[in-house]
């Protein structure tokens, strides 16, 4: 591998991320890591690297930089345009950046999250395995004007051979509203609410008060057959609970451990997804439904994950590229 080098000419709030830290909780260590992973994974399978590379994740602002060297990348998530050397092309599509180009990722007009993934693997520092950003940990790589970001990688310009054509994968870039409905589970104190599950019908609103850790929702005054508190438990990443004014409060990537309020229903995976790119204002109702049902969305997503990245490795070998795959590429375990 190679070290190629990108020059940050502009940045709003833009970190290095990738998937997170799962499975160290018995540490007291939160998942963090993208807060839209669905994307964060397209993103990395569309460039050959493993799903949880590290990339960069863009939140509800822009990013522009120089590429010092020849780059593949990927855009995902919230933005729909990429603007490389003011040419403007479709997010969601393998893209070659020569060197010397800039490249233009505005900021987006829905959703919030937007990923840019470059073949190879960006050198950024990492804690208990993860580059993500943990505000317990006082940990994380904010990019900033003038910061300098090396990336290792087998890719050049001489690869790409005369015709210098693009892929079209053609996967569907998402559609963020301002109205959204999310699925989820029944959740183990569904029984504070009077009604039950019929009391989360209704529409909720995105409270400004929200961010990684979680996201605050008004607008159904809820009725509970008892108020208050319950004792401090371990909570999942997607659980809705419900506060004794009767708010809702959606746990995102970056909760806490343990939580003392009723726990009334739990996000799906894909559902946690739509919520990280849910902006304050956005009109949210909630689709109770089976575990079976929840197993079923995810596994339709995995497959369309898997077929895709099976055409990307096919479309990289027609190339001659096979060295740009990580051998953690999501083709090979598909």
């Amino acid at each position: 591998m190679s070290a190629a080098t990108i020059k940050v000419e502009r940045a709003g709030y833009v970190v290095v991320q990738d998937l997170g830290r799962m499975g160290l909780a018995d540490i007291g260590i939160s998942a963090n890591g993208a807060g839209d992973q669905s994307s964060a994974r397209l993103a990395n399978t569309l460039v050959g690297n493993a799903d949880g590379a590290a990339l960069i994740e863009i939140i509800a602002s822009e990013l522009m930089f120089t590429a010092h060297s020849d780059l593949l990348i990927a855009i995902t998530g919230a933005a729909k345009t990429v603007e490389i050397n003011s040419i403007s092309h479709n997010t969601h599509e393998t893209l070659v950046v020569l060197s010397g180009s800039t490249v233009f990722i505005p900021a987006p007009k829905s959703g919030q999250r937007t990923y840019l993934a470059i073949n190879g693997r960006i050198q950024a520092p990492a804690i208990l395995g993860s580059v993500g950003p943990d505000s317990l940990l006082d940990f994380g790589q904010r990019l900033v004007s003038g910061m300098k970001l090396e990336i290792e990688t087998q890719f050049d310009a001489g690869l790409m051979g005369s015709d210098f054509s693009l892929f079209r994968f053609n996967f569907p870039a998402p559609n963020y509203s301002s109205e959204i409905r999310l699925r989820a589970t029944v959740g183990p104190d569904v029984d504070r609410l009077r009604s039950g599950v019929a009391g989360l019908a209704g529409q909720f609103t995105v409270l400004p008060q929200s961010d990684h850790v979680g996201m605050r929702l008004s607008g159904v005054e809820l009725d509970l057959v008892v108020a208050g508190e319950i004792l401090s438990r371990g909570v999942p990443i997607g659980a809705i609970e419900i506060t004794p004014s009767g708010e809702l409060i959606i746990l995102l990537r970056g909760r806490l451990l343990t939580a003392g309020y009723p726990v009334v229903a739990v996000l799906t995976r894909s559902a946690i997804d739509q919520a990280s790119q849910a902006t304050p204002g956005t009109k949210i109702s909630l689709e109770v439904v089976s575990m079976e049902v929840a197993r079923r969305e995810l596994a339709e997503k995995e497959e369309a994950l898997g077929k895709l990245s099976l055409r990307v490795a096919q479309a990289f070998g027609t190339r001659g590229w096979n060295q740009l795959l990580s051998p953690d590429h999501a083709s090979f375990s598909y």
